[in-house]
């Protein structure tokens, strides 16, 4: 039976939650992460001596600008590891310089954006869209016009106005009688101000105890855009195809998004990267399989489902390996056994099951009674009327004091005649 040979494992350490491999004190292995079981996987079925080399610089590898690999493919490449395991995707510049294993799974690249809450003092204007608003106002004129001329100017037209806008918002019509001879104009009236009232309070009930959420970015145009905009950041794993591929990419919108991401060094943290706890302007671009995985049972997060590309995913060969039919096959039978997809789901079942906890006493804290921010708008909005009409109160009384000093003199200046009369 012919020898299996040792095999050196090129690996580079990312978070808990995707790669990590410790060595212990008895020179044993311990692998975690979602592709660290994979890779446990496979050596274990290598079925020989193994070793694990790892790498300084913690990327996949990418091309320096002296024309050397970095990463695990410049450690196979190089020769000093037979191959590299990091769920590598496969592309062509890679092919040129170390073989690939057959692919073992399809990867699709997309986006997650977290949601949340708008926090906006002026909220309550959002309930209604601008149409509705515009309708609104438009139809608070036009009425209250059309009052005045039923009326033949009786009323005010702004006291009209202000029994319009009352009648809105649920309170009676004190108008002349002359107004009540119009009964079938005024019942259509009072359904449409019913129906509009009725709808403001449902919807600023339930706003109250559940506050909207923001516009949800939904593919890469509207993630660009906003970018572009200033209004969010996205991060991409460094090492990975992902950078060069947008910054080279012939849409307009992708190519300016990753040299956005370039320009500003917006690489994923994955020792702090969790489904709890980020900044609502960061959207993080990865495979769906780890998206899923970290974001997929939150409610709190919106993973797109439209895909940047679509790329192969396999495993780094030296170009001299001897072995690399023994390693093909591995790979193929735990694709076709499903052991890769089933590692997946145990983990990722795990992964949720211990920070469950931690979601639900986030939750219990969330939940609170109404306060002075919920309802800071109206407030504003009061405290502006009132400022107003104190300054039209005080602009009037300072008119009325001109106005009658300057008829005090004018009395005064006024010339005395007497009349005689013979």
């Amino acid at each position: 039976m012919r020898k299996i040979p040792n095999l050196i494992v090129a690996i580079s350490n990312f978070a808990l939650f995707h790669l990590h491999v410790n060595q212990t004190a008895t020179g044993q292995y311990k692998f975690s992460g979602i592709y660290g079981k994979y890779i446990e996987l496979v050596l274990e079925a290598w079925k020989g001596e193994y070793e694990i080399l790892f790498c300084k610089d913690f990327d996949f590898g990418t091309r320096d600008s002296s024309g050397n690999w970095t990463g695990q493919l410049g450690a196979v490449a190089r020769g000093e590891a037979d191959i590299g395991i990091s769920h590598m995707s496969i592309s062509h510049a890679r092919s040129e310089i170390v073989d690939f294993s057959t692919a073992y799974t399809m990867e699709v690249l997309t986006f997650t954006v977290q949601k949340w809450t708008q926090d906006d003092i002026f909220q309550f204007l959002l309930l209604f869209d601008k149409t509705i608003w515009i309708l609104i106002f438009i139809s608070l004129i036009s009425l209250s016009g059309l009052f005045f001329l039923i009326l033949e100017g009786k009323e005010n037209y702004s006291y009209i106005i202000l029994n319009t806008f009352a009648n809105i918002i649920g309170k009676s019509l004190d108008l002349h009688k002359d107004l009540f001879k119009w009964k079938l104009f005024l019942g259509c009236w009072f359904l449409c101000a019913f129906v509009i009232c009725c709808s403001y309070s449902a919807v600023l009930l339930s706003f109250l105890t559940l506050p909207p959420q923001s516009k949800i970015l939904r593919d890469f145009r509207e993630l660009s855009e906003a970018i572009h905009k200033g209004t969010h950041r996205a991060y991409a794993a460094k090492g990975t195809l992902t950078i060069p591929f947008m910054a080279n990419s012939k849409a307009e919108y992708i190519q300016r998004l990753g040299n956005a991401m370039a320009k500003n060094n917006w690489y994923i943290d994955f020792d702090s990267l969790s489904a709890e706890g980020q900044d609502h302007k960061a959207a993080f671009i990865m495979t769906r399989s780890t998206l899923n995985f970290l974001f997929g049972a939150s409610d709190m997060h919106y993973i797109s489902s439209d895909a940047l590309f679509v790329v192969p995913v396999g495993i780094a060969m030296n170009k001299n390996f001897c072995c690399g039919s023994r390693i093909n096959k591995i790979v193929m039978r735990i694709a076709r056994a499903g052991l890769d997809v089933k590692l997946l789901k145990d983990l990722t079942f795990r992964y949720w099951l211990d920070i469950f906890s931690k979601f639900a006493k986030k939750k219990d804290q969330d939940t609170h009674s109404l306060s002075m921010r919920d309802l800071r708008g109206s407030f504003v909005i009061l405290f502006i009327g009132l400022g107003c009409s104190m300054l039209v109160f005080l602009v009037e009384i300072f008119h009325g004091y001109v106005h009658r000093n300057k008829k005090e003199k004018n009395l005064y200046k006024k010339p005395v005649r007497y009349e005689f009369r013979k």
